[in-house]
């Protein structure tokens, strides 16, 4: 059964919505949590209220979605490769609900976390640099992977030069893959009513 350009595109406007949903209930519930100051990780983070559900919710279903969007929308562009990297990206988003220390940053399962996270960004951005690059695609979306691409990396070198804090960094790639997935969804959705 082959999936429908719609049905991909839902998937991945699915993904965002529960995972901005999950973000505002569960950091409103928290009273400690800071939108500006504290990592999104804090929500599910050891002996934080409501970790688990928040790393159910926030993490394992929005990464089951994002890899299940990478798979399909990278069978739909006929590229295996990027059916593989996007859908491992969707992987380790799942996993970054193995909830972090916040105290202990560098026992084993707080940095099976960071690490977690590390390759659900990596095979991420390895996924934009084949659609960048595969010139069999259209232009817009060879230029929309560039773009974002170069974007997410001035985000995290604003961090390493000191423009803005970790936390904001955080915010700035989720909001960076999260707008590219929301872009692209839509184009998918919206496509087949062109048509």
């Amino acid at each position: 059964m082959k999936i429908k350009e719609t049905e991909i595109g839902i998937l991945g406007l699915l993904s965002i919505v529960i995972f901005i949903a999950t973000l505002l209930i569960f950091g409103f519930l928290n009273s400690d949590f800071s939108f500006i100051n504290d990592f999104v990780s804090k929500l599910g983070a050891k002996g934080e209220p409501n970790a688990l559900w928040f790393n159910l919710f926030g993490f394992i279903t929005v990464g089951i979605l994002l890899f299940v969007f990478g798979l399909t929308y990278g069978n739909l562009l006929n590229d295996k490769l990027l059916s593989v990297l996007l859908s491992l990206s969707g992987l380790g988003f799942a996993f970054i609900a193995i909830p972090i220390d916040m105290e202990l940053s560098r026992i084993p399962i707080s940095k099976a976390h960071i690490v977690s996270a590390c390759l659900a960004l990596a095979f991420w951005l390895f996924g934009l640099s084949r659609l960048g690059y595969n010139q069999q695609l259209r232009k817009g979306i060879r230029n929309r992977a560039n773009y974002t691409a170069t974007i997410l990396v001035l985000a995290i070198i604003g961090s390493v030069i000191g423009l803005w804090s970790m936390p904001i960094t955080h915010r700035l790639i989720f909001g960076i893959i999260l707008g590219w997935t929301a872009i692209t969804s839509f184009e998918l959705i919206l496509k087949k009513r062109k048509e």
